[in-house]
């Protein structure tokens, strides 16, 4: 498959790289994560003023009605990086999600914020039991006597939660048939009866389990009517797997570079190590795997507005191929630096531990496999034959 970049988003891509290398400091980034810190607020105000948080807002909304392609090179360079920034889950979920919604002033008024890097958004959908199926949660969203609704449940593990302004909760709606069905809501941080747990994860950025007790909001809360939320959920969590999928491959393309220029310029026996066949050979390997992920990248990439369930496979086969390879590229990296891989304050273990989160975010390997092969129709061999 040939996939080449347009000139506008070529510009993109050096506009990032000109970001990671002139404002971002990775070992800085480190240190900061260490102290407790987290994305500076600075560097989300220059994500506004060069335009990548307006990219997949829609242009009757004021954004720029990017594509999944210009998002991907973005995250790709950022991964490259490892830099830590709410991009995925405020500059394409929240967006995505917003810009699925209703035309309403609330809305674009929160789209408006967005832009501006005034609003950071979270997508509260996992629980305990979950197990990344968007339907199998016990949030549950009713219609009080004065036309209030009132969420009640618990959400884990929000990626970006910790510093949001507001959150995307999916929750079941009573329906008049006493059936429920899942909708989506807009929930400010700072509503009453929510509460708040941060953690770190284990590449150091910080999530947040979030709790609903009683939230009483306007029915203008509610984003994504249950008629359609499922199918705008499903559809807007593919388009996140594919980001993750190219963060993934920008943060091996720089795990793979680091470890490179450190066999060139480590010596063994008075030779660079970089010298000796058998660790070329492990980079090769490395390189191998890199392209092979690029190559799934962008099937997926072409399969985004495909059918559902050939969207779902080819999802699935690309997130396959990623976190295999990134569990391959990570663990060699480390290996291959020796006893400094295993440092905290070396980037290259850190390069693996953002892969690791990467591969636990929104369905893992098992649950990609399984989907894969619930959606890809099963081949009668001994017709075919």
């Amino acid at each position: 498959m040939e996939f080449s970049l347009t000139d506008e988003q070529s510009l993109l891509r050096d506009s990032v790289r000109r970001f990671v290398a002139e404002e971002h400091d990775l070992n800085r980034q480190q240190e900061a994560l260490r102290k407790g810190s987290r994305f500076s607020a600075s560097h989300w105000n220059l994500f506004a003023e060069l335009g990548w948080l307006y990219l997949m807002v829609p242009e009757a909304a004021g954004g720029l009605g990017g594509s999944a392609e210009d998002a991907a090179v973005i995250a790709e360079e950022l991964g490259r990086g490892l830099v830590d920034a709410p991009f995925l889950s405020t500059a394409v979920l929240g967006a995505e999600l917003l810009g699925a919604g209703e035309p309403t002033p609330q809305r674009d008024e929160l789209l408006g914020r967005l832009m501006e890097g005034r609003c950071r958004l979270a997508l509260a959908l996992e629980e305990s039991a979950s197990r990344y199926d968007v339907s199998a949660i016990s949030t549950a969203a009713s219609i009080s006597g004065n036309d209030e609704i009132v969420l009640s449940g618990q959400k884990v593990l929000v990626q970006d939660g910790a510093d949001a302004d507001v959150f995307i909760v999916s929750a079941i709606a009573s329906a008049g048939d006493g059936v429920g069905r899942l909708a989506l809501y807009v929930v400010p941080s700072s509503a009453a009866g929510v509460e708040i747990r941060r953690y770190r994860t284990i590449d150091g950025r910080w999530a947040a389990d979030v709790k609903l007790n009683d939230v009483r909001l306007p029915n203008t809360a509610l984003l994504i009517p249950s008629d359609r939320a499922r199918e705008v959920l499903e559809r807007t969590l593919d388009l996140a797997r594919i980001i993750l999928a190219s963060e993934a491959l920008g943060a091996m393309e720089g795990a793979l570079a680091m470890t490179a220029d450190y066999l060139k310029g480590r010596t063994q026996f008075g030779r660079a190590l970089a010298s000796f066949q058998s660790l070329q050979h492990r980079l090769a390997d490395m390189f191998v795997k890199v392209e092979n992920a690029r190559s799934m990248l962008y099937r997926g990439l072409s399969m985004l507005n495909a059918e559902p369930n050939q969207r779902a496979a080819a999802i699935s086969a690309t997130m396959v191929t990623i976190n295999q390879a990134a569990e391959f590229v990570g663990s060699q990296a480390i290996q291959l630096h020796g006893g400094m891989g295993m440092a905290e304050e070396y980037p290259i273990g850190h390069f693996y531990k953002r892969l690791r989160v990467i591969g636990k975010s929104y369905g893992d390997l098992s649950w990609h496999m399984n989907r894969y092969t619930q959606m890809t129709p099963t081949i009668d061999m001994q017709g075919a034959a």
